[in-house]
Parts: structure tokens; sequence; C-alpha cells
């Protein structure tokens, strides 16, 4: 058959007299409409023959009741009736540029978008169904006299990603197959339409949404898809139709210019050079020109020949990797390393910079001959730091610097204090830098920074007010800011009612969010920039500017502003395809080229949520554009695919050492040259950028993030994974400085045996820098690939292996959420729990295992040494929930895990564990009010302890001083017990020790335990002095729960010394901070402390409830050891209440006084069950007093006599002067 094209409209007709598309008259001078062999050839030359993903559209078309044709028609007219339609319906298929992948007798399948990619592939495949519809009518009448039958047909459209490949050992168009999800839905909804319409999923919808009549059909339920799919049937196209247009509809930001933008960028560094320094946060969609702004002011501060810029760059590579961006700068910019330097000449240029700028002390305070930068920033930047004594004068030494110790678990102030003097130290630096020369900061891509940056930008923003520093940052504001820098995990209830945490799949590790800009803007010298989009005229003005001596003819220009809608990334990609497909300048048919339809490119926010590497979802809308940019690379792909899989930025030198051991289809790239030519050729195609380094080496980096992730997102998962694996072990192969980047490409490599271990080592290098919050994250992430790697096991041996990790990271955890979250986090919990689980699985298996061994009468030798490396473990876990559980106020489990960690301990003879079990047992039976054996605990830990062999335990980095620690807690015990003098000893011995250790932490848990003694005794004015000695400690090192502690003691001290009202307001301050730390230890303490404060106020009935709500806390938690004497303030309240109400004789007084002497009554009896002397005194005293009021003067003598005759120390304590004054009164009295 004959097929003619229209000369007016082009559309192919199969021997007709009128165009079936226009209807126009077709004579014989119409042209012949056969393709010519070319096009296929090209399709042919165009079939990639490897597997890839891409997105795809795909059109199924299906005759309706083509069975009642059987019947109708012989065999061989349905062949020719079937010719004819799939000669119609194929000439409709390719004046779109489709591709009819498959014949199913009646039906037919088609791809949009491979294997030639179109930018607008959705809408070619919309408008070829449309024209199939068209056509199939205008064919009915050709049918009907020619078969007796006419023909109507449903169509389907959807778009999604699939695998697509080329049938090996078949050469034809037709030998390309596809998987996936789409074309199984797309073949369902075919049945949904009705005869000679056409319908579209969601993902079309949105892509052609504007340009075409589209009504939505509601969702529906189709045949093997698990959800619900929405259906819109198309009617028709509406013309003359932009993405302009459709925007404007729904209200379309204003396009502005960039001059605005430039000038403020000019104004700030004006502003800088008048040493009034200036931070400025550009902020905008992706691709919307963020770096473009910064390129212009680098350019203008270049002009200034005495100015530098430093410029550093966020990554998604390193989101969990501590000042990432700042290293970077400050290593190449700053400090100038190459790679050829070694480490003592590192060294010697660290010490130089700091010399040179005189940075040689810490603090602005701080002394001339005390310097600490050097070794602070010799173990930021992994130098290994020896420093030996200098001789100055000639007469004595000074120590120019301290070896740093590279501790594997240091303590938490010390980590703490190392971390913000090497902040300060960095932002030193810098400061003294712009007294010589101003300085233009950069630091991009914020929404990919790591929590330390964060804090060390904030730090130096609010210190470059007066100088010579314009600091200048990038955001993508597209992001969700809701849902970032959260430490995401689940917590999942067992059925016994257990929670256990497990990783999210989701996990998340953004570090920046609204409140986090909002603090780092704080200063009044920083401000925003919103970019918004350009407007045509602008976008026509970077169009000419890509372009070059290029002059593109009128109609290109017009339909790239129309198709880029002002955002820069577009309009400067865009522009590029159409300058490598646009014919050579002579062509006469150039200006008058009609190729391509309208573009449409709405944007849609990126993912950066992931607290790993991640990817980023390319928006459906622009993944067609990015992919024909991909396609035209021809053999230079396979770089950029494997260039994607190692991150935005890498050298030639590192990705020809991973090329290496990879199997690439050009095998050009195991030689070093021609790698480099392909290179070059990619940075000329503006594909790459290239920057040549310090040390002579070039750097690569992707020229926009969508096209490495088009790249990234379009190899096979398999494939994916062997790039992954080879960069893994190229990387562990080298200094090992990033964990975490290995641990990351061995997990995305599908080995997470490999990453498990990965992941801790960052855990623990992250943790030794205080990196605390990527510490968590690093181990969440060790955890999920352990969580992967459970599906493949099938050995009890690898599971019990697993196991092992799984312990070793819960562990590690617990210590890192105790940082992140506070001692009382029920996360902290959690992760002890779970490790306390497996303990007892792999102490089974293992013993099992031992048994076994002996059964069979072999060596034993291997089961012994597994158990003992699991028992190892047993103490610090069990510890770590004792903490947990002593904060959280759960005494009874605190005391059986303390009973336990004594066992523990005993039974494997190590000393250092039997001091800090002693401390847990003593500890917590302090807190039950078990007196007598809390001392018994507290002094066989005091034994056991010796200063050179017990510091800070290594297993958990916030404990205190275990010998501290015993002398502090018994302090106030002594006192209650009865022994005030021993007990004043105790407590200076614990202080000096917090001071001599020079732990910050251990001598705030001492100030605390000197306040509690003093309150206990009642003396406000010391109370106040050693309160506030501990905030200082406290609020310098961020001991948030122990700061909460102080307020309240402070309060109540401020509340004592007659200024109640404040002290109220103190108090509650304290409580509510130390509510926020989930503790509920030391409530009822810290309650009785508000009554009383309610008390002097004369708040006499708040102050009764208060004390009732402390009481009900003892209930709860079996915390007693204020319970004798809060019994007894309610006495004296009720007496008070009594005097303030007393009307001569009243009913109600005489209740209350006879409720108070109960109260005091159950005082006394409280302290003689815990054998506590001073609470026994005390509350004799207030019964003795009350009896002598009552003439019961005998009585009163008799009951508080023979309490103060046992004392035999402290005599000169108010207390006991009290006691032997009132019995003087009481002797008189009594005496005939």
């Amino acid at each position: 058959m004959q097929h003619k094209l229209c000369a007016n409209c082009g559309f192919l007709n199969p021997s007709f007299k009128f165009c079936g598309e226009c209807g126009m008259p077709l004579d014989g001078t119409s042209r012949s409409a056969e393709r010519p062999a070319a096009d296929t050839v090209s399709i042919e030359q165009a079939l990639p023959h490897g597997a890839e993903r891409r997105q795809l559209t795909i059109l199924f078309c299906d005759i309706v009741d083509s069975t009642a044709f059987t019947e109708k028609l012989d065999p061989e007219e349905l062949r020719n009736l079937l010719e004819v339609y799939r000669t119609c319906i194929m000439e409709v298929v390719l004046a779109q540029n489709g591709h009819i992948a498959r014949y199913f007798g009646d039906g037919i399948l088609v791809y949009f978008g491979y294997p030639i990619a179109h930018e607008d592939t959705a809408h070619r495949a919309v408008r070829a169904a449309l024209g199939i519809v068209a056509a199939i009518e205008t064919l009915n009448p050709y049918l009907h006299k020619t078969f007796g039958v006419e023909i109507n047909v449903r169509i389907s459209i959807d778009t999604g990603r699939v695998v697509v490949w080329h049938i090996s050992g078949q050469e034809a168009p037709e030998a390309i197959d596809i998987v996936g999800k789409m074309p199984n839905v797309a073949a369902r909804m075919e049945k949904l339409a009705t005869p000679n319409t056409v319908v579209i999923g969601d993902t079309t919808h949105q892509l052609v949404e504007g340009f075409f009549k589209c009504e939505a059909l509601g969702a529906s339920v189709l045949r093997g898809i698990s959800q619900p799919v929405n259906i819109y049937q198309v009617s028709g196209e509406i013309p003359a139709q932009s993405r302009l247009d459709i925007a404007s509809e729904s209200g379309l930001t204003p396009l502005i210019g960039r001059e605005r933008e430039v000038e403020l960028l000019k104004q700030g560094w004006t502003q800088a050079l008048a040493t009034n320094g200036q931070a400025l946060l550009i902020q905008g969609e992706a691709g919307i020109g963020k770096s473009r702004c910064v390129q212009l002011i680098q350019e203008h501060v270049e002009s200034h020949s005495d100015a530098v810029t430093l410029e550093g760059r966020c990554s998604p590579y390193y989101q969990n990797s501590p000042l990432y961006p700042i290293l970077s700068l400050f290593q190449e910019h700053v400090v100038q390393f190459t790679n050829t330097d070694t480490a003592r000449r590192r060294l010697e240029k660290l010490e130089n910079l700091l010399r040179d700028y005189n940075v040689s002390t810490v603090g602005q305070d701080a002394e001339a001959h005390t310097p600490e930068t050097l070794p602070l920033l010799a173990e930021l930047l992994d130098i290994p730091f020896e420093i030996q004594r200098r001789t100055e004068t000639g007469t004595g030494a000074g120590l120019y610097g301290k070896p740093v110790k590279q501790d594997t678990y240091p303590s938490e102030w010390r980590r703490r204090q190392r971390r913000q003097q090497t902040l300060e130290v960095l932002v030193q630096v810098l400061l003294k830098m712009s007294e010589r020369q101003p300085i233009l900061f950069v630091v991009e891509d914020l929404h990919w920074i790591d929590p330390s940056s964060i804090e060390f930008l904030t730090l130096l923003i609010e210190r470059i007010e007066n100088a010579r520093i314009f600091t200048i940052l990038s955001w993508r504001s597209d992001t969700d800011p809701s849902i970032v820098y959260k430490n995401r995990h689940n917590v999942q209830s067992n059925e016994d009612g257990n929670s256990q945490l497990v990783p999210d799949g989701n996990f998340t590790n953004s570090a920046i969010d609204r409140e986090i800009l909002e603090k780092l803007l704080r200063p009044a010298w920083a401000k925003t920039l919103q970019l918004e989009a350009l407007t045509p005229p602008e976008v026509e003005t970077m169009i000419q500017h890509v372009a070059g001596d290029t002059q593109l003819p009128p109609n290109l220009l017009t339909k790239i502003v129309e198709m880029t809608e002002g955002v820069p990334l577009f309009v400067e990609e865009l522009t590029q395809m159409m300058l490598s497909e646009a014919p050579h300048p002579d062509d006469p048919d150039r200006a008058t080229s009609e190729e391509g339809d309208a573009l449409t490119l709405p944007f849609n926010a990126l993912d950066a949520t992931s607290s790993q590497p991640q990817t980023m979802q390319v928006p459906v809308t622009l993944q067609d554009l990015l992919t024909a940019r991909l396609d035209e690379l021809g053999t230079a792909k396979e770089i950029i695919q494997l260039g994607a899989t190692l991150g935005r930025e890498w050298t030639a030198e590192l990705f020809h050492k991973i090329a290496a051991g990879v199997d690439l289809g050009n095998n050009i790239f195991t030689d070093f040259s021609a790698l480099k030519d392909e290179l070059d050729k990619l940075v000329n195609a503006f594909i790459l950028n290239r920057n040549e380094t310090t040390d002579n080496q070039f750097r690569y980096t992707f020229r926009h993030p969508l096209l490495r992730e088009t790249a990234y997102q379009s190899l096979l998962k398999s494939r994916r994974q062997r790039y992954h694996q080879q960069i893994a072990e190229v990387l562990e192969g080298a200094d090992g400085s990033q964990p975490e980047l290995v641990a990351y490409h061995y997990t995305e490599a599908g080995l997470p045996e490999k990453a498990v271990d990965y992941w801790h080592r960052a855990a623990h290098r992250a943790l030794e820098r205080s990196a605390n919050v990527e510490g968590v994250r690093h181990i969440m992430q060790g955890l999920a690939a352990l969580e992967t790697l459970s599906t493949h096991i099938n050995t009890s041996e690898r599971r019990e292996a697993a196991e092992r990790r799984e312990l070793e990271l819960q562990t590690t955890l617990g210590t890192a959420l105790i940082a992140t979250k506070g001692y009382a986090s029920p996360e902290v919990e959690v992760a002890y729990t779970r490790a306390r689980e497996l303990l007892e699985t792999l102490e089974k298996s293992a013993e099992a295992c031992h048994e076994n061994a002996h059964d069979r009468m072999t060596s034993a030798d291997g089961s012994e040494v597994l158990m003992d490396r699991i028992k190892a473990l047993r103490f610090p876990v069990l510890f770590g929930l004792w903490l947990s559980h002593l904060v959280r106020g759960r005494l009874r489990s605190a005391r059986e895990l303390g009973e336990a960690c004594v066992a523990i301990a005993k039974q494997a003879e190590n000393q250092a564990f039997e001091v800090e079990a002693h401390r847990a047992l003593g500890a917590t039976l302090y807190y039950l009010s078990e007196f007598n054996s809390a001392l018994a605990h507290l002094e066989a830990g005091i034994e056991r302890y010796q200063p050179q062999h017990h510091p800070v335990p290594a297993f958990l980095h916030y404990v205190a001083e275990p010998g501290m620690t015993l002398l502090a807690y018994s302090s106030p015990l002594l006192w209650c017990i009865g022994y005030p003098s021993q007990a004043e000893e105790r407590i200076h011995q614990a202080v000096n020790i917090g001071k001599d250790t020079n732990h910050p932490f251990s001598e705030a848990v001492s100030l605390h335990f000197k306040t509690v003694l003093y309150q206990y005794r009642g003396e406000p004015e010391k109370v106040n002095t050693s309160a506030t000695q501990m905030l200082q400690i406290c609020q310098e090192h961020g001991f948030s729960a122990w700061e909460a502690a102080a307020t309240v003691l402070k309060g109540w001290a401020f509340a004592a010394q007659n200024c109640p009202e404040e002290g109220i307001a103190i108090i509650r301050e304290g409580i509510n901070a130390w509510k926020e730390t989930r503790g509920e230890l030391l409530m009822p303490l810290f309650l009785a402390l508000l009554g009383q404060a309610h008390q002097r106020a004369g708040q006499y009935n708040l102050a009764l409830q208060t004390l009732d709500t402390a009481s009900r806390v003892i209930t709860r938690t079996g915390e007693r050891t204020y319970a004798a004497e809060l019994a007894r303030q309610k006495g004296a309240l009720c007496l008070m209440l009594a005097e303030a109400t007393e009307t001569g004789g009243n009913e109600n007084t005489h209740s209350t006084v006879a409720q108070a002497e109960s109260y005091f009554q159950e005082a006394l009896a409280i302290a003689r069950q815990q054998n506590a002397k001073s609470w026994e005194l005390r509350a004799a005293l207030s019964l003795s007093e009350l009896w002598r009021t009552q003439n019961r003067g005998e009585d009163a003598y008799n009951l508080l006599q023979p309490i103060y005759a046992w004392f035999s120390e402290g005599l000169d304590t108010d207390d006991l002067v009290r006691a032997k004054n009132l019995l003087e009164k009481l002797r008189v009295t009594s005496d005939p």
C-alpha cells in the first residue's frame, strides 16, 4: 500500500483522497511517505547494547472487540486489515519519534524516550495517541468500503522508570525489552479507556498538564497493582500554551533581574572593607543561580589586589564528616598543603602560619606563654604531633606544645573543651588574616553541611562585626527544613511491652533547618538574599553568553526562553544541548528549522534528608532533558556514570585508580593520558568543570548536581554496586582518614558485612572528636547495614557473628546517645537494653559451644576466647543501663543492675570494674535510704580504689572520676547516719580530687554533693557559694543536667536568705530544666526545697501541695533519702497553718496541731528505720519543741536526750547546738 504525505500538515495517509489529520485533498503530487533506510540505521546506531535505568513513556494501543473480526473476515482479509491498521499507527508514531517495540496481534506497544531521548517525550506520546484516534476515524471509511468493518481503539499512556536493554544477538530496532512496574500499569489502564479515547497515568499527567485537555477519572484499582491509580482522559491539545501561561494561572512569583543582587553583594564587600564585617545567605531553588552570584562577587573581589577569597563547598558525601568544607578550604587555601607534603612539612607550614599571624593561644584572654593552637590544629588536620621541649633563653625550658593524647574515649569535658577551642582557633586565624587583607569567605551548599561546620559558621559570624570579612553562604531553600537535623529512628514495642531501637531506612542527617538558620543569621550584620527566576530578556542575555560567538536564530532563542522559565540551570543546559544539535551556521535550513516543541520544566524539591551520602530524586519533568544530554556523550557516558558514583568532585588520579578495576566498555581508561583527554572533552562539553589544585592535580566537578544524579540513576543496580565496591576498595587502601566514605560505598555496593566495620570505625572517630551527632548517625547506619546482613544469614555461626557486631554497636550507641540525649533519654535505655538482650543470647550460645567442645573432647580454647570477649562487654552494658535507670528514678531495677555489676566484677576479678560496681550499688542504696548497706559498698569501692589505675572509665565517656564519686556519695550519707565531721572531711577530699584531676565533669559532680551536704545542714550561704561555682563549670562545659540541679539548690539558698519570691522562680526554672533531661532522680529533694521556698513566702497551702507531690514521687520511685525530712517539713507547715488560723481554741487548729505531731512521729519512724541519726535528731527537735509548748517537757527531754547523747562529733553544727540548748531549757523546766 502506498502512503501519502499531506503537504499541508505532514500527516501520513494510507491511500486516502483526503488527509486524515487536516482534511486537505491529497492529489497525485503528494510526496511519498515511505521512510528512508537512513532513519532505521540511525535508530539502530542509537541502540546501546548494555542495560540501563531510565525514564520511559510507553503507549499501548488495542482494537476494541477484535475477536468479532475473526468471524466476519477471512484470515487473509484479517491479515490485510491488520497491515493497514499497523501501518497507520506506525506512521503516526514515527512522526513523533516514537519506537514501536512490539505487536501483540491487534495490540501495539510503543516506547517514547528510547532509544532516542527527547526533552518532551510525554508530550510526543500524548500527541501521537491523539493522532492515532484521529487517523483511525479517518481510516474507517476506507476499512468499511474494503473489508466491510470499522475499528475502534483504546489507548493508554504512562511514564516511569524502567530497566531497558537491547536483546543480545538481534539488531532489529524491535529487539528492545523493558521491565518494571510502569509497563504493567499502562497495560492494565488500557482496559479502562472507552472506545476511541486516550487515558494517561499520574506521572504522564504531571508532565503534560496544561498542554492538553485532561479530565480526571478518579482512582482505579488495577488487577495485580497494589495501590489505586489515578486515571485521566485526554480529549485534545491546547494550542500555543507555554509553561509560563500555566504557572501564571496559579500565581507566579514576579520575575526580577540580578542588578539588585549584585549591588547588595558589592555593598556587603564595601562594608567589609571598612571593617564592618558582613554575612549574607544566598538562598533559592536548585539551579536558580546561587553559585553564579558567588562567582560575580568573587570576580569583583579579584579587582582588589590585597584581597583573598576562601571558598569551601559542602557535599552530600560528607554530611557526617565534621568540618569538611572548613577543613578543605583551610588545607588548600590557608595552610596550602599539597599531597607531596610530609607530615613534618605540614606541621612546619601550620606552625609558620600560626606564628606569622600570632595565633599562639586559645581565647582572647589567654596568657602569652600558654600556646595551645598548634596541637589543636595538628590533631584536627590529622598530623602526627610530637613536639620536643625548646630552650628559649638558655635558662629553663618552655613547652611550646603538648602532645595530643589520642584517647580512644576522651572524657566529655576534654572533648567539648578541645572542640570549642579548635573552633575558636580557626576563627582567630581568619580574624588575624583579615587584619592584613580583606577576606571573602564562601561556603556553598549549606543543605549538605555537617553540624560541626554549622557551629563554626555561627561562631565566625558572631565574631566578624569589626573584621574585614564578608561571609557568603548558599543554601537550597527548596528542601523541606521541617524534617531535617533529626536523629530519626523508630522505637518499636515487642509483645512484652519492651521497646527496641531500630534503624529507620530513611534516617535523617541534614544538619540545617529553619531554627539553625535563624540562629546563624541572628547578628544584625547577617542578611538573607532570596534569588528569584530570571525574566525572558535576562534569559536571552544568558543564552547569548553561553552561545558565545554563535548567533542563534530568533526562533531557537525564543524556544529556549519558553522552555527554561528563567531557571539559569535549565537555560544553560538546554542552550548547550541546542547548540550541539543545531545545524552548522552555513546550513541554509538552519534559520527555518522547526524541530522540537515546547518543553515543560517545573522544578520539584530535591530530597536532602538522608543522614549519609545519598542520591537526589531528579524531578520527572527534568529527567528526559538530562537523559538526552547524557545520550549525546556516546562512550564518554561511562566516564560520567562512574564519576557520578564516585561523587560530585574527584581527581583524575583517583578516577584512574578506580577505573582500572572496573569493567568499562571503553578500555582507554587504563591509559591515564587518554583518560585525561576524555575528561577534557567533557569539560569542553560543559559537563564537567576542571580546577588545578595547589599540588598540580586536576580536580573535576560536575557542572550540575542534577546531571550527576541522572547519570548515577541510569546505572543498573548490579553495575552500580560493582562501581561502589571498586571505589570502596580503592579508598580502603588509602590513608583511612574517612572511614564513613568507605562505609557508605560498601553499603551501596551491597556488602553490609564490610560496611558495618567501617561505620563503627567512623562512629569511634566522630566520638573522639566530640562530633556526637555524626557518631550517632554512623552507628545507626551500621545497625541498618547489620539488619540488611541478617536477611542473608543462613548459618548459626554467621548469626552469632552479626549479634556480636550489633552488641558492640549498641554499646557504643548508648555512649553516644548519652552525649546527645542525656543519661535519662529513653533511647539510651533502649540501646543498652538491646545490648543486654544480645549479651544473654550470645552467652547462652557460647556456653553451649563450650559444652559441645568438651563433649566431643576437642579443644575448647576457641569457645573460651569467645566467651571472654562477650563477658568483657557485659559490665559496660549493665553499667550503662544502670546509669540510665538510676537517673530516670527506676531505683528498684537500678539496684538489680548494681548487684549484677558487683557480681560480674568479682567474677572477672577486675579491680577497676569492682570500684565502679560498688559505686553503682552504693549510690543506688543511698537513694533507697539503705544507708548502712550503701556505706559498706562505698567503703569497699574506696578501699579498692587506686588513682593511677582507675581513671575515668574508658567504656563510658560521661562518668565522673571513680574515687571522687565514691567519696562524694559517702559525704551526705555519713551526715545522714550521724557523722557530720567525717562527712565534711569526705566532701573536701572529693572536691580536691575533682580539681586535681583537671576533669570538669568530676569537679561539677563533687560540687553537687558538697552543695547537697550544706543544704542538709541548713547553711544557705555555703549552698549559694558552692552552687554558684557548680553553675559556672556546668554552663562552660554544657553539663545540662547538673546545671539544672545547681539552679534548684541556688534557688533554695535565695529563698532561705529572705528572697523567697526570687528563690521560687529560680527553683522552678531548675526543676523544668531537670525534667527536660527526662530525669526523675532527685525530684523528691527538689520538690521539698520548692515547698520550703513557698513556706518562707507564706504560701503554706501551696507548700503542702508541693510536699504531697514529692511524697507521691517517693512512693513511685522508692527514693527515700529525704523522706524523713519531708515528713518533718509537713509537720512544721501544719504548725504554721495552725498559728495563722488560730482564733482562740479553734477546733481546726487543734486538729492541725495533732496532724503536725503525727508528721513528726512519722519522720522519727522513717529516720529510725533508715538509721539516719541526723534526720532523727531534726525530727526529735521539732517534736520536742512542740511538746514543750504543750507542757510535756519531760517527754520532750526523754525523747531528745538519748539521741543527742549518741553523737560523738560535729557538736558545733547547728542542729546539735539547737538540741543542746533545748535540752538545757527542758532540764530547767523539768527540775523541781
